[in-house]
């Protein structure tokens, strides 16, 4: 009530009564406060001849669902065709500039232009790696930077023979608000945390494309383009920046956009058993990835903190709540650090936790890859191997296994070693 009576006088109505958890009541106040947005928010203070005049910020094209969108467009004055042109010139032929876009008459170019800005400021500084790794550092519009990682390679089908599959690792976050002792990201300087923005977590998907020619296909779902996966396994941890991860998530499988499939985009979380409930909840019905990386409480909250807010047994209820099935398995990831967590007997203990627990579960090893100033190893080769047989050793159709190689260690791009200057 008190939002609605706030509101009312902008001429923005909500109802009388809303259940907060009701689908309802979200798109209630979504369209309350978009509404809100676009007749305030949107308005700064400007100079004009001497005077104070007003001006009205162009809106981030780029953050907003095709619906959104639309609705967008109608409000400034235009036709919401116009969304659907514009938004299949970006997202299918990576075009940003209106004047580019034929369908799309001249009279128009100038007020869209203004009104919309159709991709967010950033500067790419891109490294390759000797295995064929991509790394981009992204300079944002206010000068903090994430990294952006391209993956390259290869899957046997067993219908289709051998596809190209190429994975983007997408950052959530400029730092990270966690502090895991064997990432990287989390020695970063807090001072420059926060969270990225829809439009900044597409562009980073949107910049990878353009760097590996994904637009020069005639067909942009075609089967040999590059991109192919996403995961978010970046920068940063995905549920503490859950609206604008959700919001891009759904961007990203819109079917007139860049139409990716939800089997083909996994989102890895450190253990936010409340996030892992919020995508439940709210449909977010991509792949789940749960860094584990130990079998017990102990152990797993002297190398990741976060484990004493959510210890081991909220997080696996929370995945078996979530759901899992063989065809689509959560994924526990498990980093090999040398002589800490990679002893035969906590392959055993994380076997039996998983199997109690009844998942369907996929667990990844990731030999540790070091980075300036870490305090760990990586175990050896044969350590690996051993616990991965321990693992297969109990061929139990619930638990598959298998080793994460390290890729783009050369330019720092392998997992855990993802950072920016402060």
């Amino acid at each position: 009530k008190r939002l609605s009576s706030s509101l009312h006088p902008l001429g923005v109505d909500l109802p009388t009564r809303l259940d907060a958890n009701s689908l309802h009541a979200r798109m209630a106040f979504r369209r309350a406060l978009r509404s809100l947005s676009s007749q305030a928010n949107q308005l700064r203070p400007a100079t004009a001849g001497g005077r104070r005049a007003w001006k009205r910020e162009a809106i981030e094209a780029m953050g907003l669902t095709l619906s959104e969108f639309r609705e967008e467009m109608k409000l400034v004055g235009h036709k919401p065709f116009r969304a659907d042109q514009i938004w299949k010139w970006i997202y299918q032929k990576g075009e940003y500039n209106v004047k580019n876009m034929t369908n799309i008459a001249s009279r128009d170019h100038d007020s869209l232009s203004e009104r919309f800005r159709l991709h967010p400021d950033i500067i790419p500084h891109p490294f390759v790696s000797e295995d064929g790794t991509r790394k981009w550092r992204l300079e944002l519009d206010d000068g903090k930077s994430v990294e952006t990682v391209y993956i390259p390679g290869w899957v046997l089908d067993e219908e289709e023979g051998k596809a190209r599959r190429g994975a983007v690792c997408v950052s959530s976050q400029v730092g990270c608000t966690l502090k895991c002792k064997f990432c990287h990201t989390g020695s970063m300087d807090k001072k420059i945390l926060r969270n990225l923005s829809a439009s900044e977590i597409i562009s980073q998907i949107m910049c990878a494309k353009s760097h590996l020619g994904d637009w020069d296909h005639d067909d942009v779902y075609a089967a040999n383009r590059s991109v192919t996966h996403l995961v978010f396994m970046g920068m940063g941890e995905p549920l503490y920046n859950y609206h604008n991860v959700r919001q891009a998530i759904g961007i990203l499988t819109e079917n007139d956009g860049l139409r990716f499939s939800k089997r083909r985009i996994t989102l890895s979380t450190s253990g936010v058993v409340p996030g892992i409930a919020n995508m439940a909840r709210d449909g977010v019905d991509v792949l789940l990835a749960v860094s584990l990386h130990a079998p017990d409480n102990a152990l797993r909250s002297s190398i990741m903190d976060i484990n004493r807010m959510f210890p081991i047994e909220d997080l696996m209820a929370a995945c078996v709540d979530f759901g899992s099935k063989p065809a689509k398995r959560i994924t526990f990831e498990y980093v090999m650090l040398d002589g800490v967590n990679d002893s035969l007997a906590h392959a055993e203990q994380l076997a039996e936790l998983l199997l109690r627990y009844k998942i369907h579960a996929f667990v990844n090893l990731i030999p540790f890859n070091p980075w300036p100033g870490s305090p760990y190893k990586t175990s050896s080769n044969n350590r690996v191997h051993a616990f991965l047989k321990v693992l297969e050793g109990y061929d139990d159709p619930l638990l598959r296994a298998a080793v994460r190689w390290p890729k783009g260690r050369d330019i720092g791009a392998a997992c855990g070693q993802l950072a920016t200057p402060s």
